[in-house]
């Protein structure tokens, strides 16, 4: 049905009325529909957006706020690595640090009979090897305790485990016995030197 001028001239006030009400709840549907409801979606991903920038913003804030203490830490971390790389030596520092511990024992009054290093093991933390080393040696009680003593206060790091001490015997008014233990050296593992035998 097609609507012309004289048929909207003959419409009655009610029926103008209905139908202008008609349109304007069809514009207000195609405005709803069209504009608000999709531009609604858009402002609550803004929204979501603002939100996620606001709470990363706080997090920087208090990161900002920290950073002198952080500064200060790293810096007590800084000294701490130094010192325990200072204790830690390379691997290729191992031949010279097993060479001072021979060179204890022979000040000590140690006679080596033994002296051989196993085959290095990398940490399964993989930040530093273990070097064991079998030692014999004879000497006195005092000597071999003046030793371990002496290896106690060395600035690197030397476990000495599986201590055994056996066939005593008087020489020159002396007690010698004859020691046995394991002697192991750490290094960082940051490169790939081999060890040499030393003693």
């Amino acid at each position: 049905m097609a609507i012309d001028v004289d048929t909207l001239k003959n419409l009655s006030n009610k029926q103008k009325l209905l139908a202008l009400l008609g349109l304007s709840v069809a514009a207000v549907a195609a405005f709803i529909w069209f504009v608000f409801i999709p531009k609604n979606e858009d402002i609550h991903k803004l929204d979501q957006k603002i939100s996620t920038l606001n709470n990363e913003i706080n997090v920087l804030r208090v990161k900002v706020r920290r950073l002198p203490e952080l500064k200060k830490e790293d810096l007590i971390l800084k000294n701490e690595l130094k010192i325990m790389k200072e204790q830690l030596p390379s691997e290729g520092e191992i031949d010279s640090l097993l060479k001072l511990v021979s060179d204890l024992g022979g000040r000590s009054g140690l006679d080596f009979k033994l002296w051989r290093p196993s085959a290095k093991k990398l940490n399964s933390s993989g930040l530093y090897s273990e070097i064991p080393v079998n030692v014999e040696v004879e000497g006195g009680y005092h000597s071999v305790g003046v030793f371990f003593d002496k290896i106690s206060k060395m600035r690197r790091i030397i476990n000495i485990s599986n201590i055994r001490m056996s066939s005593p015997n008087i020489v020159s008014n002396r007690i010698m016995i004859q020691t046995s233990f394991s002697a192991t050296a750490f290094a960082s593992a940051d490169d790939t030197s081999s060890l040499g035998e030393g003693g």
